[in-house]
C-alpha cells in the first residue's frame, strides 16, 4: 500500500499491512529468502508429524483437533464465530488425516495423545501449511516481464484459494445444490456402485447431523460436571453422566490427590472424555442406516468408496496433498472392520471431487448427461432467483437472435422498467488441474467461465446502448427481442457458474496484465449460484439487487479490493460501495472477513437458530425515499433509485440535519429568491447522474415542477453532468418520504 491510500484508512477500521512501506526489491529478497527457507524446511516438518503420529494414536489426535478446532458454540445469539480450539482449520485437519494415511497401522502409535503434544501437533501443522505456501516465494526469484508476473500472480491466487478456503456456498444451499445436480445421475452410479450420489449426500448429512448432536450432548454434560462447585460433587457428577466410564467415583476420591484442585480435577476429566472421541467419530453403519431409512449394505458400500485404509498413501506424495488432497475424494478412514470419519463436512466441501472419483468409473455418455444437466439446472436455478427477485420483470431464457447472418443466444434477459439485465449462465467445471493452478488449464477456464460469457453479454449491450443513441440497425436486431432502446436507461451484465471461481473473476487487471482477457473487454461480475442466492436474499429489495449488480463491476474493475463474492456483499452493506478513496487509490485492500455478518447469519439459520438478516447501511431518510419510489414503481422508478443509492455513503452524515436547515430557512422566508432552497450531491465518477434535494412550501406547489427543472438544470450546467434526479418535498407533509421525483436531462 502506498502513501496515497492513507486517506482510506482513517475511521474506516483498515489497517496497514507491515510491509506496505519496505521497498518493493527488499521485500522480493525477503520473500525469497523465506521461500527458500520454507522449502527446505518443508520435508522436515512432514517427517516430525509423521514421527508424532507413531508415538501418538492418530485417530485420537484428529478426533479431538476435529471435535473441538472444527466446532462453535450455538446459543440463542447463533452459532459463534469462535471456535472451541484456535489455531486449527478444516484444512490442517485434512492435511493430518492424508499424513496418518501414509503411516502404516502397524506403525500407528497406540496412546492418546497428551495436552502438550496435541498443541504440538497443531503448532507443527500450523508451521507445514504455512511453510508450503511461503515456498512458492520462490517464484518470484526467477525473471519474467509483465505478463509472466500476471500469470504468476494468478496462479498463486487460485492455488492459496485451494490450499485454505473451503466452503464454496452455505451448508443449506450447498446440500440443495449438490442433492439435485447430481441426483440427476442416480441410476448411472446405481448400476456401478450400488449407490446413487442422493444416498451419498443423504449420508453424509445424516453422518454430519449425528456428530454434531453427539457433540452438543456431549458438551452439555461435560458442561454441568465443570460447573461443580467441589471435587465429590463433580467426580460423582462425571461417573454418573458419562455413559463410558466405568468403577467406583468414591474409590477415584480417595486415591485422587489432595493437592489436585477444582480446575485441575476438571482438566483431568475432560481428557478422560476425550478418550471416547475416536468411538464417537467412527460411523455405526447401523444407525445411519436406520437414520436415511437405507438398506445396511447400501451405507456399507458408500462407506467402502469413500475410505481409504492406513499406509495406502505414498509418503512420496506429500507435496501434491496441499493442491490435490486424496481425502477430498475419500474423507473416510477405514480402520480393520471400523469406518472413521471425523468430519463428514468434508464430502460437502469436496463435493465436487466426491463426485469426478465416482464419475471416473463411469462411461462417457454420463458425462456427457451430466454435463447437459448442470447447464440446464443453472439456467433453470437463475432463472428460479430472479424471479423470485423482480416478480414484477419481463424474463425470458434462451432467446435466440441475429444480426446479418450470424446468430446469437443469451441465456437470460430480465427487463425492468427502463433496466435491462443480460445473463450468461456457465457450466463448465474447474478441473483438478486448474484448481492447482497449471497454467494451460486455469487460461482455458477463465476464456469458457469469464471471456466467452462477457463477450456475449458485450456484444448485446453495445447494440442496446447504439440503439438508445438512435442506430437504426441495432434497433432493428432490439425489434427481434421487443426491446425499445431509446426507453433503455442503463444496461447490467452478469454471468453465473455453479462452480467457485470467485477468486479470479475479480482480478481483472491481472487477467488483462496475463493476457488471458482482450484489453479493451470489460467483464462481467461472476457469480457462483450460491453465491447469487446469497446476495438476492440478503440484499431482498429490487433496487438494491440492481444497484448491486450494477456497480458491481465498477467496483471490480477500478478498487484494488482482495475477497471472495460475500466479502463484496459484505462491503456493500456496509458501505453501499461508496468510499471514494479506495477507488482512487492503487493499493491493495483486503476485505477478507468482511462477510462475518453473513456468514453468521447462515450458520445460524443452519443450525436452527434464528438471527437477524445483516442489513445495508443506509441514511433512514433514504431508505423510506428509496423503497417508496419502488413501490410507486412509476416510469424510471429504477433510475431514480440507483441513483438515490449511489450518494448513500456520501449522504449519510448529515443528510436530515441539511433537509432540516433548508426547512426552516424557507419556513421563514417561502418568497425570498436569495432563499437556498435544495441541495445537491456529485455521484461516483463512474456515473453521469446528479442527485437534488428541493424544498418547497405547499403556497408555491404550482411552481415546483419549473423550480425544481431550472435548479437541476443550474447544477448540470456547473458540474457538466448530464442528467439530475430530484426528489421533492413539501414543508407542509414532511412527513412523507418524498412530494415528488423528477429526471432532468441536460439540454
Amino acid at each position: 500500500m502506498n502513501d496515497e491510500a492513507g486517506s482510506a484508512l482513517s475511521g474506516v477500521g483498515w489497517t496497514m499491512h507491515p510491509y506496505s512501506h519496505i521497498n518493493r526489491e527488499q521485500l522480493k529478497a525477503k520473500l525469497v529468502a523465506e521461500g527458500a527457507d520454507s522449502l527446505r524446511k518443508l520435508p522436515e516438518l512432514c517427517e516430525e508429524i509423521r514421527e508424532m503420529l507413531q508415538r501418538s494414536y492418530p485417530l485420537h489426535l484428529l478426533a479431538v483437533l476435529a471435535g473441538y478446532g472444527l466446532q462453535s458454540t450455538v446459543t440463542a445469539e447463533g452459532v459463534s464465530p469462535v471456535r472451541i480450539m484456535s489455531g486449527i482449520e478444516q484444512h490442517h485437519v485434512e492435511l493430518l488425516q492424508a499424513l496418518t494415511l501414509t503411516v502404516s497401522r502397524d506403525q500407528w502409535g497406540q496412546l492418546p495423545a497428551k495436552a502438550d503434544e496435541i498443541q504440538q501437533m497443531i503448532d507443527k501443522l500450523g508451521e507445514l501449511a504455512d511453510a508450503f505456501y511461503r515456498s512458492r516465494f520462490l517464484a518470484l526469484a526467477k525473471e519474467a516481464d509483465a505478463e509472466q508476473r500476471a500469470v504468476l500472480l494468478l496462479q498463486e491466487r487460485l492455488r492459496g484459494h485451494t490450499q485454505f478456503v473451503r466452503n464454496w456456498g452455505y451448508h443449506g444451499s450447498v446440500v440443495e445444490i449438490s442433492r439435485e445436480l447430481y441426483g440427476a445421475l442416480d441410476g448411472e452410479l446405481n448400476a456401478v456402485y450400488g449407490f446413487g450420489a442422493t444416498e451419498v449426500i443423504d449420508l453424509a448429512q445424516a453422518m454430519l447431523v449425528c456428530t454434531e448432536k453427539q457433540a452438543s450432548e456431549r458438551f452439555m454434560i461435560l458442561a454441568r460436571v465443570t460447573r461443580c462447585q467441589t471435587r465429590t460433587d463433580m467426580v460423582h457428577t462425571y461417573f454418573r453422566e458419562c455413559t463410558f466410564v466405568q468403577g467406583d467415583p468414591e474409590e477415584f476420591l480417595r486415591r485422587l490427590p489432595a493437592a489436585v484442585g477444582l480446575e485441575q480435577l476438571a482438566c483431568m476429566l475432560m481428557a478422560h472424555a476425550d478418550l471416547q472421541l475416536p468411538t464417537l467419530a467412527t460411523v455405526d453403519p447401523d444407525r445411519i442406516a436406520h437414520a436415511v431409512s437405507s438398506d445396511l449394505d447400501v451405507v456399507v458400500r458408500v462407506l467402502e468408496r469413500l475410505s481409504l485404509t492406513p499406509g495406502s498413501l505414498s509418503s512420496d506424495d506429500i507435496p501434491k496433498f496441499f493442491m490435490g488432497n486424496p481425502v477430498w475424494g475419500a474423507p473416510c478412514v477405514k480402520d480393520g472392520s471400523a469406518y472413521f470419519f471425523p468430519m463428514p463436512q468434508l464430502v460437502f466441501s469436496h463435493v465436487h471431487s466426491v463426485m469426478r472419483s465416482l464419475l471416473s468409473d463411469l462411461k462417457p455418455s454420463a458425462l456427457e448427461k451430466l454435463a447437459r444437466t448442470r447447464a440446464g439446472y443453472l439456467e433453470g436455478k437463475v432463472s428460479s432467483l430472479l424471479r423470485k427477485a423482480f416478480p414484477m420483470a419481463r424474463l425470458n431464457t434462451g432467446i435466440m437472435w441475429s444480426v446479418g447472418e450470424s446468430r446469437y443466444e443469451t441465456d437470460l434477459l430480465l427487463i425492468i422498467d427502463g433496466t435491462v439485465l443480460i445473463v450468461e449462465a456457465k457450466s463448465a467445471s474447474l478441473t483438478a488441474q486448474g484448481l492447482r493452478g497449471a497454467p494451460d488449464r486455469v487460461k482455458r477456464h477463465v476464456q469458457e467461465l469469464l471471456v466467452d460469457p462477457a463477450v456475449q453479454s458485450d456484444r448485446l449491450a453495445k447494440i442496446i446502448r447504439e440503439a438508445g443513441s438512435g442506430d437504426v440497425a441495432s434497433q432493428q436486431v432490439l425489434d427481434q427481442l421487443g426491446i425499445d432502446g431509446k426507453a433503455i436507461d442503463l444496461v447490467i451484465r452478469l454471468s453465473v457458474t455453479l462452480d467457485d471461481f470467485s477468486i479470479l473473476a475479480s482480478c481483472e487487471e491481472e487477467l488483462k496484465g496475463a493476457g488471458w482477457v482482450p484489453s479493451d473487454l470489460e467483464l462481467a461480475p461472476t457469480l457462483n449460484l450460491a453465491d447469487l442466492g446469497c446476495v438476492v436474499d440478503i440484499l431482498e429489495e429490487p433496487a438494491f439487487i440492481l444497484h448491486y449488480l450494477s456497480n458491481r463491476g465498477h467496483v471490480q474493475r477500478s478498487t484494488g479490493l482482495l475477497g471472495d463474492e460475500l466479502d463484496y456483499l459484505g462491503f456493500y452493506l456496509q458501505t453501499v460501495f461508496g468510499m471514494p478513496d479506495v477507488e482512487r487509490s492503487d493499493a491493495i485492500f483486503a476485505i477478507v472477513g468482511m462477510s462475518a455478518a453473513i456468514d453468521h447469519y447462515y450458520n445460524s439459520h443452519d443450525a436452527g437458530v434464528s438471527v437477524p438478516k445483516p442489513p445495508l447501511q443506509l441514511p433512514e431518510t433514504l431508505r423510506r425515499m428509496i423503497l417508496e419510489v419502488q413501490r410507486r414503481a412509476g416510469r424510471g422508478w429504477v433510475t431514480v433509485c440507483l441513483a438515490l443509492l449511489d450518494i448513500a455513503y456520501n449522504a449519510a452524515d448529515g443528510l436530515d440535519e441539511e433537509l432540516m436547515t433548508l426547512k426552516l430557512g424557507i419556513s421563514a422566508n417561502p418568497h425570498d429568491p436569495l432563499q437556498p432552497r435544495g441541495l445537491a450531491f456529485l455521484p461516483p465518477s463512474y456515473s453521469d447522474t446528479l442527485v437534488a434535494f428541493y424544498v418547497f412550501p405547499k403556497v408555491l406547489s404550482a411552481s415546483r415542477g419549473e423550480a425544481a427543472a431550472q435548479f437541476a438544470n443550474d447544477l448540470m450546467e456547473a458540474t457538466g453532468k448530464t442528467r439530475c434526479i430530484v426528489v421533492g418535498r413539501m414543508i407542509e407533509e414532511w412527513h412523507r418520504p418524498y412530494q415528488f421525483t423528477a429526471m432532468v436531462l441536460r439540454a
